[in-house]
């Protein structure tokens, strides 16, 4: 829990001059407002007002009372013996001082795995529950926020196994924006949160890793002005290892093009079609099969194999399953593992890669050639069927 202290000096300025501010707002004195914005900032005072937060350069932040609370008669002297001010690097999230917040947390957890399990009836009792404390939930941005300026993530897919990619993905977007925004309050949340469920963000290396094994890349600003970042079948789905492995690699890990080669050309046009197209698995494989066929010198220089009806059937199936978090059975792998080989096979190389990279990053399946067995992370095992059992 975040360890609260009651504001004296300074602090009891600040939050003297955020309600007045809000007042102002309140009487829609706009010019008035700005006056004391502009002197909270020269305070070292930043305001984020979607959050209904304040943060200070020294550390300290709290919260910005809404309209309502004004309207109800609150006073500085009020909200500071009611929320006082957060001690930055105490622990916790800054949301903690809610005092409702373990049972929103436990609420939204409860609704997102009563969704998993298709029982809709019961997810939408506690969302109305939710409605009833002042909290809307805010699905596909996997946020939650109250009246109160108090704001959350939605994890809760697979109950207490963890978070889901897909969770974990939007999320990370979710943060990331919130970062371009200078909405530091909110992006502190998020990974604050995600912390707590075992996932850690490294910024340097635009890379988040989760306790059991799992990674993958934050997508960067340029790709969030783009549309590329975040969310099922993007950049950071199952296809981008492929594109990536199939490019050469330069600093950072950056796709690079052979100087002055035509070849280079080709596949970096492919590449940008790949990137298009990679929110429909079907239509990615195609364009991987392109930039296969397209290699120079080092590729396998095999001639491209359309993808069979079962190759496509496998991809959608992995990207059906990132997007609703949903764990594959035995039999399902076995299956997957099973098209993946007769997808080698024939020739087809681009959809046996992208099985394996989504085997891999969404269903966490191992496959070691050598032993000629998958191992899934929890543990579940099983064979990778011999060319010579196949059928023809």
């Amino acid at each position: 829990m975040a360890q609260m202290a009651r504001a004296t000096g300074g602090q009891e300025e600040i939050i003297k001059l955020v309600v007045m501010r809000e007042q102002a707002r309140l009487r829609k004195d706009w010019g008035l407002a700005d006056t004391i914005r502009t002197r909270l900032s020269d305070m070292g005072v930043t305001l984020f007002d979607k959050t209904s937060m304040w943060r200070a350069s020294n550390g300290i932040s709290g919260r910005i009372p809404s309209w309502s609370d004004l309207e109800s008669g609150a006073t500085p002297e009020s909200i500071i013996a009611t929320h006082g001010v957060r001690m930055d690097g105490m622990g916790g999230s800054l949301t903690d001082m809610d005092p409702d917040m373990a049972r929103i947390k436990a609420l939204v957890q409860q609704r997102e795995h009563a969704r998993s399990l298709k029982d809709f009836d019961r997810a939408d009792d506690i969302r109305n529950e939710l409605k009833n404390m002042g909290v809307e939930v805010y699905d596909k941005e996997k946020m939650w926020r109250a009246k109160s300026g108090a704001s959350g993530v939605v994890i809760g897919w697979r109950g207490n196994e963890g978070p889901t990619d897909l969770e974990i993905a939007t999320l990370v977007v979710q943060r990331e924006k919130a970062r371009q925004s200078t909405d530091f309050a909110t992006a502190d949340m998020i990974r604050d949160e995600l912390r707590t469920a075992g996932i850690e963000i490294y910024d340097k290396d635009k890379l988040w890793k989760s306790k059991d094994g799992r990674q993958a890349p934050v997508p960067s600003w340029l790709q969030l002005q783009g549309g590329t970042g975040g969310g099922a079948g993007n950049m950071g789905g199952p296809m981008m290892p492929q594109l990536q492995g199939m490019m050469p690699m330069g600093p950072g890990g950056t796709m690079m093009a052979a100087r002055g080669s035509a070849t280079a050309t080709l596949q970096t046009q492919v590449v940008h079609a790949a990137l298009a197209a990679a929110r429909n698995p079907a239509s990615a494989v195609r364009t991987l099969q392109m930039l296969q066929g397209a290699s120079g010198p080092g590729g396998r220089g095999h001639k491209a194999v359309p993808p069979s009806p079962e190759a496509q059937e496998a991809s959608r199936f992995i990207n059906n399953c990132q997007v609703t978090g949903r764990m594959a059975q035995i039999a399902e792998v076995d299956w997957l593992v099973g098209i993946r080989e007769r997808c080698r096979q024939n020739g087809d190389f681009a959809s046996a890669d992208a099985l394996r990279s989504g085997l891999r990053s969404t269903l966490g399946v191992e496959l070691q050639e050598k032993e000629k067995t998958w191992v899934a992370r929890d543990g579940r095992h099983g064979a990778i069927p011999m060319w010579t059992n196949m059928p023809s």
